[in-house]
């Protein structure tokens, strides 16, 4: 990201990407302040380049903070999150980040799907806030949280929405339990053809 008027900046802050498939250690950076002009560094591993060959990552970015003194800040400001924008600097972001934050751990440290669910369950209802964040996503989608795991299943080559649905019910909940499975259990999912089972075959994203 390039910004000319440097000497307006005061610093920079990083803005994590506000959704479930954000990771923790992204999530926690969240609000960082970096003083001076120069952008900081991005934060992670290029995972997409853009046009001009320039890395993004797509959890995070460095925001430029102007001086308040030249530009006071805004009180309206907003920003992008699962559900539709939210103000900056208000309690339902707060309360957000800090729900994410707590889905991550689950996600990431939790030992198997079960166990996973199990802890998100209580999460759901841990806090007042937790309750209404948790009721927002449901209302974006019933499945809810199941089609967080699902979705991880559309890593794999070939497999879409619906196939990634199917594969899920029949037991398969994860990249790693459908690359230990025989090629006839696959087979055996309605819509799963050889095809698709060669697709399969070739990876995604344990």
């Amino acid at each position: 990201m390039s910004f000319d008027d440097s000497d307006l900046i005061s610093g920079w802050r990083y803005s994590a990407t506000l959704q479930l498939r954000t990771p923790l250690a992204y999530l926690k950076r969240d609000g960082e302040f970096s003083p001076g002009p120069q952008e900081p560094p991005m934060v992670g591993p290029a995972e997409s380049h853009l046009p001009d060959g320039t890395g993004f990552n797509p959890y995070g970015i460095w925001v430029p903070v102007i001086d308040p003194g030249i530009l006071p800040p805004s009180t309206s400001a907003r920003r992008a999150t699962e559900w539709g924008p939210v103000r900056i600097g208000s309690e339902e972001e707060r309360n957000l980040i800090s729900f994410l934050k707590s889905f991550r751990y689950i996600v990431e440290t939790a030992e198997g799907l079960d166990q996973k669910l199990s802890e998100l369950k209580e999460l759901s209802t841990s806090t007042p806030e937790n309750r209404k964040v948790w009721g927002k996503l449901k209302r974006g989608g019933p499945l809810f949280p199941d089609s967080f795991f699902i979705s991880a299943l559309m890593s794999l080559p070939g497999v879409g929405a619906s196939m990634a649905q199917k594969l899920y019910q029949a037991g398969f909940r994860t990249v790693a339990e459908v690359q230990a499975s025989s090629d006839g259990e696959l087979l055996a999912i309605p819509g799963l053809g050889k095809g698709l089972l060669a697709k399969v075959r070739g990876g995604g994203r344990p």
